[in-house]
């Protein structure tokens, strides 16, 4: 049976970097000394992480290259990422396992590391600077009657055989015979209920696999968690909160801000870099360009939700082709923008079946058309979300549309199905893909990457995501199945993405210069990533300035299936 150092070779920064080394708190007390790695001079990635508290990785920062769009800089990811406590209930008793220093085994830090080759569950990927937390938990034996406590897990368990049973061994072990004289003692060992827990913070370097036929360059970081007890479970819940700073910091020439009258200049801080509450141009000018003629930036934060088209796998194909632009009724079945605080969907659900789903209204000429869109097993109202700056068409485009008779909504543009700059992007689900992308693919009963178009989380897991504000969120999932003795649960395996640049830049270039869909607007149009975004999303003739959206937002109320599929998971 499976002791600690085993256990751990199964998570992905022992995988990527077997040989990392750790700070031990094993038996409690301080740390002792193991050489724990600190940040390499090349990271593209850097994070700050207290022993005090844990469960929070504050300050994440990654280090942008330089692209025909914007300069090279570092560019504030999340604020904060905490991870809440378990919670589990096992022979009807609810437990809350608290990612406190008290529980705290190791902590795992890593430079670098590569996992090479896929295996069962983990993709090739380089990591950048990472982080693993190792807890441990266990029912106190020796709590006054009628309590019920949790106690670390002594340190010579961690190290014992039975640590941690067997998942599903072939035959059950037969007891063995004793063979005991009336006069013998003996003691009896009794095993308490045990939980292992491992927090990850992997960070990934820049590769082009996060979306279908490699067309972004993104580096993935893995926020996961993995758990598992020596006893089955009834039921299980854990929450991931995910913070990204309320404004932007990207680096743009706005002017400084005014000082106060008292002549005191505010200090500067990562999520607000000496700019204040306005907006910006989005990036340097190019050669010839006119300041009226830039794109802008909003540089508050807003949160938007997708689901891809099931038959949408061409345009995904064609993301590249000036001819064929992505326009999202082709691209997505459904979405909604600008979400507010509150806001909360059921995304996966094992109770919810293949077949019919929510209605899509799409713009056809003069009206919209209704048809039906199929789900996918275990697929919920959206399949990924983007927190990131809209953007904003060049003031020389609003000033020529300044007097039309309809709102030509260029003042907020959001980015889809890819960000041209800052927007962290996560994908919980894909459109089915081919045989050739399997890593796009979701969990069966036993592992990811294993049938396509489905959530790419364990199939016995409900998720729901609630918008906590316009720049934050929280994952949420539970089970009350398939919660056996010795199994790993993960939560949030597939991990996010923070969009770096297109895969082929000069392809991108080609692909929003001169949209044939901008015909007849101004000039400036057809190098302007706003105006891009903005026809991907809307029909507008130059004649009738009344821009239609391609594809209805949000068809959540026709899905009544999945409504009562929230209320049952969740009550």
């Amino acid at each position: 049976m499976p002791d600690l150092d085993t256990l751990l070779k199964d998570t992905l920064l022992l995988t990527a970097a077997p040989g990392a080394t750790y700070q031990s708190f094993e038996g409690g007390g301080g740390a002792q000394a193991q050489a724990a790695a600190g940040p390499s001079a090349g990271s593209v990635w850097s994070w700050t992480h207290n022993l005090g508290t844990p469960g929070r990785v504050r300050n994440v920062t990654h280090r942008v290259r330089e692209t025909p769009w914007f300069p090279a800089q570092t560019l504030t990811v999340l604020d904060e990422l905490v991870w809440s406590p378990i919670e589990i209930t096992y022979k009807g008793t609810a437990l809350k396992l608290e990612l406190t220093r008290e529980f705290l085994l190791r902590r795992y830090e890593t430079p670098g590391g590569s996992v090479a080759k896929r295996t069962t569950f983990w993709i090739p990927t380089d990591l950048d600077r990472s982080l693993m937390l190792v807890f441990g938990f266990q029912v106190n034996l020796r709590a006054p009657a009628g309590t019920l406590a949790l106690e670390p897990i002594p340190k010579d368990v961690l190290c014992s055989d039975g640590f941690m049973p067997v998942k599903k061994p072939t035959a059950p072990p037969k007891p063995p015979v004793m063979k005991v004289k009336r006069t013998e003692t003996g003691t009896l060992s009794l095993s308490p209920l045990r939980v292992l827990v491992c927090a990850e913070f992997v960070c990934c370097k820049e590769r082009n696999d996060y979306t279908p036929h490699g067309l972004a360059a993104t580096s993935r970081f893995r926020p996961h968690l993995m758990f598992m007890s020596n006893r089955p479970l009834e039921r299980m819940a854990a929450r991931i909160h995910v913070r990204r700073p309320p404004m932007s910091s990207m680096a743009h020439p706005s002017p400084p801000p005014t000082p106060p009258p008292s002549g005191d200049i505010p200090p500067t801080t990562p999520t607000d870099p000496g700019h204040g509450h306005h907006h910006g141009v989005h990036a340097q000018a190019l050669p010839g360009d006119r300041p009226e003629d830039q794109d802008e930036m909003l540089h508050e934060m807003a949160t938007g939700m997708w689901s891809d088209a099931n038959d949408g796998l061409l345009s995904w194909k064609n993301l590249f082709n000036p001819n064929i632009p992505p326009l999202w009724h082709k691209m997505f079945s459904r979405f909604r923008t600008n979400l507010r605080a509150g806001t909360g969907y059921l995304m996966a659900s094992p109770q919810i079946a293949e077949g019919p789903g929510f209605n899509v209204d799409v713009f056809d000429r003069d009206h919209y058309q209704r048809w039906q869109e199929p789900l996918k097993e275990r697929q919920g109202y959206f399949d990924n979300i983007h927190v990131a700056p809209p953007m904003r068409a060049p003031r020389s485009i609003r000033e020529f549309f300044k007097n039309a008779s309809q709102d030509m909504r260029l003042d907020n543009i959001a980015m889809a199905p890819f960000c041209i700059h800052d927007c962290l992007h996560m994908h919980w689900r894909w459109l089915p893909t081919g045989n050739d992308e399997t890593h796009l693919w979701g969990w069966d009963h036993e592992k990811p990457y294993a049938v396509a178009g489905v959530p790419h989380i364990p199939a016995h897991q409900h998720l729901r995501v609630e918008v906590d504000a316009p720049h934050a969120f929280t994952y949420a999932v539970q089970a009350d199945s398939c919660l056996e003795a010795g199994r790993w649960q993960y939560v949030m395996h597939e991990g996010m993405a923070f969009g770096n640049s297109a895969a082929n830049e000069s392809l991108a270039q080609l692909m929003h210069a001169g949209i044939p869909l901008l015909q007849g607007f101004p000039t400036v149009a057809y190098k302007s990533w706003a105006m891009f975004y903005w026809t991907l999303r809307y029909q507008c003739s130059i004649t009738s300035l009344h821009p239609r959206e391609r594809l209805l937002e949000d068809g959540a109320h026709d899905l009544t299936c999945l409504i009562d599929t929230h209320q049952a998971g969740h009550e």
